[in-house]
This record gives structure tokens, C-alpha cells and sequence, in this order.
């Protein structure tokens, strides 16, 4: 008999380690903590935690909790004391993962309309396109993508569209059809990061635009087929986070998508997923799904547990499917 826990179980012992080791309660507030460690066992992340409240909504839909749900209003209550009711940062990738957040947990919220509108105004249309923070001359794939997720279902949508649309035409790499990182200065900025492909793919989807998602799932999949099929790592910090935000899209591409890349999609979340089960040890996984979890450096990060559990739960949405 296969020794492998089903999608469900092994994403509900994700959720179970990273709410243990990481989110505190402070009365009728919550948060978490960086790490387990150092100076980040008290770090706050705002993008961190958008990310966090995002993946509970999804544990919600494949498995509805009351004490979840309390839960999720704590860690919003915890949102906004840490931003004194504001709601945002300087940043506007970070607070469009928010809107995306909210979009899922609180879809008529006040917070959630005031995201979308920040979002608007700041799109520069000599560029086509948002700039990463205020003030600042890099427009990027992790600010623009997420801003047309939030923009899809609002009165913004062909705005939306025309991020989605520049994403493509300014920074898809003409040799592999990846998407780079952003443009500076009339430069592109040629990193390929995973969770740039990410929100390309959730734009597309959220856009109803199938053939752009399955052709970057399609570049995504020719570029780790040399890996078997595992994302690329980026270590600790913000880094990781990202191969878990692509698994988050590439899971939605599953359940959207038909044939071929509806397959392609379940495979690529499927071997991510086993990888980052099979060389957890006790009960935390490891940053780079090529060796086994530490009991040190980048794995001790929230944003490296909280990754792997975006990828566990990515694997219960694009499963659904193939089991319902």
C-alpha cells in the first residue's frame, strides 16, 4: 500500500506545523513571527502574512474549520493594528498580495476596496504599468501581476488586462517564453524568479485568458524538466516564498485548463509537493527540495514553512479535480 498521505492530510499537517511554530496570539489579535530564531523570532512581514491569511482561506475551502475561520480574523485584526488602520506599505506588489488575501477572506471589505483603488491610481501609463513601490523607476512582474488579480473582478478590469498584456510583451524572455523580473531605467532586468511565472499564470487565469496561462506553464515546465520537474529554490527570506507562490498558480491552471496542460500542471504541483514531503524532518521542510530540512539557516524561516505549505495545499486544489 502507498505510504504517502493523501493530498488533504499532508497539507493539513503543513498548516499544523507552520500555525504551531510561528503564530503567537496577543488576545483578540494574532501574527506571526519570522523565525524560530534570531532576530527574526520577532519580525512582523506584511507580505509575509498576506501570504499566510491567503493560504488559511485556501486550507478553508478543502477543509472548512470554525477555529480556521476565527483564526483568520484574528490575524486580520493583527493586520490592522500593525498598520494602524491603513492597511498598506509603501510597496505596491506587497499590498496587492494583500488585496489578494483579503479578495479571499473579506471579498467586500472596505480594506480590500481601497487596495484595488491604490492599485489603479498608481499605474503609470507612460509605462504601462505599476512601479514596484511608490516613488520608485522598477515596474515588475511581482507588482504588476498580483495588481491584475486584484483588478480582474473589480470596474478596473481592462486595466487589468493592460498589466497582464505588458507583462507579456515587456518582459517575456523571446527565447524561453519565462518571464523576467521587471524593467529599469528602459532596461529589462533579466532574473528569472519562479513566482514571476506565478502571477502571470493567476493573471491569465483570473482574466480568462487560457492560452497565455498554459504557455507559460508550458516555458515553465520545459524549464525544470531538466530538474525532474522541481522549481527553482531561492533560500530563506523572501526567497521562500516563491516557488510556492508558482505552485499556488500552477494549481489553479490545473483545475482551469484542460488535456494536456491541465496534466502538465497537476505533475509539476504533484512533484514539488512529494519532494518537499519526503525530506521534511520533524515536521519542517526544507528550502530547497533537492535535501532533506535543517535544523538551522533557511529553514527556520516562516516564509520557507509557510512555501511549503502553499505547494501542499496547491496540490489539494489541483487534485480536486481528479477526486471529486
Amino acid at each position: 500500500m502507498d505510504a504517502t498521505p493523501p493530498a488533504q492530510q499532508r497539507a493539513a499537517a503543513a498548516e499544523d506545523a507552520v500555525l504551531a511554530a510561528y503564530v503567537h496570539r496577543y488576545g483578540p489579535v494574532a501574527w506571526a513571527h519570522a523565525s524560530t530564531a534570531g532576530d527574526g523570532a520577532r519580525t512582523w512581514h506584511y507580505w509575509w502574512h498576506a501570504h499566510l491569511v491567503h493560504a488559511l482561506a485556501e486550507a478553508e475551502r478543502h477543509r472548512p474549520s470554525a477555529r480556521r475561520r476565527r483564526l483568520i480574523g484574528d490575524l486580520l485584526r493583527g493586520v490592522t493594528l500593525r498598520t494602524a488602520g491603513t492597511w498598506i506599505t509603501p510597496f505596491y506588489d506587497d499590498i496587492a498580495w494583500m488585496g489578494l488575501a483579503l479578495a479571499e477572506t473579506r471579498p467586500h471589505g472596505h480594506a480590500r476596496a481601497r487596495i484595488a483603488r491604490i492599485l489603479a491610481r498608481a499605474y503609470d501609463p507612460a509605462v504601462g504599468a505599476l512601479p514596484w513601490r511608490t516613488r520608485s523607476v522598477l515596474y515588475n512582474a511581482p507588482a504588476n501581476g498580483p495588481a491584475a488579480m486584484v483588478l480582474a473582478p473589480s470596474r478596473h478590469r481592462s486595466l487589468a488586462a493592460q498589466l497582464s498584456a505588458w507583462i507579456t510583451t515587456t518582459l517575456d524572455d523571446p527565447d524561453t517564453g519565462l518571464v523576467r523580473d521587471g524593467i529599469e531605467h528602459g532596461t529589462v532586468r533579466p532574473d528569472l524568479w519562479t513566482y514571476n511565472q506565478g502571477v502571470a499564470i493567476g493573471a491569465a487565469l483570473a482574466l480568462g485568458d487560457r492560452p497565455r496561462a498554459a504557455a507559460v506553464l508550458d516555458a515553465v515546465d520545459r524549464w525544470c524538466a531538466a530538474d525532474d520537474g522541481l522549481f527553482p529554490a531561492a533560500g530563506g527570506g523572501d526567497g521562500g516564498l516563491f516557488a510556492g507562490i508558482l505552485a499556488r498558480y500552477v494549481g489553479l491552471a490545473a483545475s482551469h485548463l484542460d488535456g494536456v496542460a491541465a496534466d502538465r500542471a497537476r505533475r509539476l504541483v504533484r512533484r514539488n509537493a512529494d519532494a518537499l514531503w519526503a525530506l521534511r524532518r520533524d515536521g519542517r521542510f526544507p528550502a530547497d527540495p533537492r535535501r532533506e530540512a535543517r535544523g538551522e539557516g533557511d529553514d527556520l524561516d516562516l516564509s520557507v514553512q509557510l512555501g511549503a505549505w502553499i505547494t501542499l495545499e496547491a496540490d489539494v486544489t489541483a487534485s480536486a479535480g481528479l477526486t471529486s
